[in-house]
């Protein structure tokens, strides 16, 4: 019995790598050897008016060289214009932009950064009102572009309404993480991505450098660039109205590795993307069967080949092991010519290779199983930890979210780690004291737009100098602010919280006080 179900499992995955083989070899080939059929325009004649839109927070450092190549770019100044969104910056990034000039700027100066898809989400529905629109262009800030990039925009859209462009990473004290996936990055765009642009296929939506036709997003009446699944939803959602994503090289932005953020869609939204999509109308859409089935897409191919050699050494299948060898080496031979082509050093071999590892591991790393026994083999480390949970809670300005706030000593040692549902934030190190740990954790809060509302972050708090390592007391002088005869100012932990809640921006006592009376 178990011999036939093993078999069965065999059989299932060699059907499947058959398969596959013979999607990467078309996608491969095309991506070497197929040439794109491109119409000639009178550019004179056609040019496309275009919107660009940069989203910014405290992009300082990049955003201006940005906008300096954007004024310098090889296309006529009255058919485009840009936008740039500037996000709650706490830099000066705004008054770097005036002075450059060239471009239209948006302050949200909220309490809390909106964030990305609501910020341009907002734009957009001033900007789509303009009716000599053709497209629009969105940009992230950390990006810098050639003089032709508009050029090779209006080239594209003659042709395609949605189009995703390429990134290319430079390599800036990486480390071997960030190597793997940079050039793994570069393998698939050089590759996968053109190979399935050359092919007409869809690629996923990356919303640090895609354009989009007004007519589209007219018909769509949304963006969805919220994070990774975000964007793979999104584009699922254009395949499906046969509005194909398309993938041109030509499109080129780059990136320093230090501002470059990987964003990949979880597997478990995949797979739940996958059910939701899968009925009978789907696979009547052929691009959109395709999309769908290639979320299966393997990563680690060398071990698929090493499968099929052992399956069919093993077992008797229709095809024999000299049919497996056969296989394994069209898939090497493809796999090299991809590597060849994709313009990758023979070193970043050795990255790629280690790209499917990565990946296992990584999935093996989120399992119960691996939990348990991390947990075991640290039970003797943890006899010297403490642990205690609290509840706290943060608030971006609007909204209050409840959450909870890991209090944890390790050998004399103290870190904080913060819980959102099931995210999760460490303090960056570990610190002696408490107090501090916790500080380390309400200023990376900050950084995304959140505020921890404790007492240690309240205007009415003072700490309690004790001559303790940890300082976690301190003293509430709420009653004290609003009553000056009042002597009482009673203690209370970093970590507790109440109503009389005040930002600590608020530092003094006048400003406390004009505070709550326009409370």
């Amino acid at each position: 019995m178990l011999n036939n179900i093993y078999f069965m499992l065999l059989s299932f995955c060699l059907a499947y790598v058959l398969i596959f083989t013979v999607y990467f070899c078309v996608i491969v080939f095309a991506a070497v050897f197929k040439r794109n059929k491109r119409k000639k325009y009178s550019y004179e004649e056609n040019y496309k008016n275009l919107i660009v839109i940069v989203y910014s927070h405290n992009n300082g450092k990049t955003i201006v060289n940005l906008l300096e190549q954007l004024n310098k770019q090889n296309y006529p100044k009255e058919n485009y214009q840009t936008h740039i969104i500037l996000d709650n910056c706490t830099d000066d990034s705004s008054n770097k932009l005036e002075f450059v000039g060239g471009a239209k700027l948006w302050r949200l100066n909220d309490d809390a950064p909106l964030g990305r898809d609501k910020a341009i989400s907002w734009l957009l529905e001033n900007l789509l009102s303009f009716k000599k629109v053709d497209a629009f262009v969105f940009l992230n800030a950390n990006r810098l572009v050639r003089p032709d990039f508009l050029d090779n925009i209006n080239d594209a859209l003659n042709n395609n309404d949605v189009l995703v462009g390429d990134t290319e990473i430079f390599i800036e004290d990486a480390d071997y993480y960030e190597k793997v996936w940079s050039n793994v990055n570069t393998y698939n765009s050089n590759i996968m991505k053109l190979g399935r642009s050359k092919l007409g296929l869809a690629v996923p939506i990356d919303s640090d450098i895609t354009v989009i036709s007004r007519e589209i997003l007219e018909k769509v009446k949304c963006i969805d660039f919220k994070d990774a699944n975000s964007e793979l939803k999104y584009s699922f959602m254009l395949t499906n109205i046969n509005c194909i994503p398309k993938f041109v090289p030509q499109i080129t932005t780059y990136v320093s590795s230090i501002d470059y953020e990987l964003r990949r869609p979880d597997f478990k939204f995949k797979m739940t993307l996958f059910f939701n999509c899968f009925n009978l109308k789907a696979l009547n859409n052929f691009k959109f069967a395709e999309f769908l089935f290639s979320l299966f897409k393997p990563n680690p191919i060398i071990l698929i080949a090493l499968l099929v050699l052992i399956s069919t050494y093993s077992f008797n299948y229709i095809f024999n092991f000299p049919w497996g060898v056969f296989l394994s080496c069209v898939l090497a031979v493809a796999f090299g010519l991809s590597i060849y082509k994709s313009n990758l050093y023979i070193k970043s071999l050795f990255y790629l290779i280690a790209c499917p590892f990565y990946t296992l591991a990584a999935l093996f790393t989120n399992t119960k199983l691996y939990k348990k026994i991390n947990e075991l083999i640290n039970k003797d480390k943890n006899k010297d930890t403490e642990k205690i949970t609290i509840p706290v809670s943060v608030t971006n300005g609007r909204n209050v979210f409840p959450c909870y706030m890991d209090l944890i000593s390790e050998g004399g040692f103290k870190k904080a780690v913060f819980r959102y549902k099931k995210k999760k934030q460490c303090s960056e190190q570990s610190y002696v004291r408490m107090c501090d740990a916790v500080k380390n954790i309400s200023d990376i809060l900050e950084q995304h737009g959140f505020r921890l509302k404790i007492c240690q972050t309240c205007a009415y708090f003072s700490p309690k100098i004790d001559g303790t390592n940890n300082m976690v007391k301190g003293y509430c002088n709420q009653k004290a602010v609003e009553d000056k005869n009042c002597l009482d100012n009673p203690e209370t932990l970093i970590w507790s919280t109440c109503q009389y809640y005040i930002p600590q921006e608020v530092n003094n006592v006048i400003d406390i006080s004009s505070y709550i009376k326009n409370r």
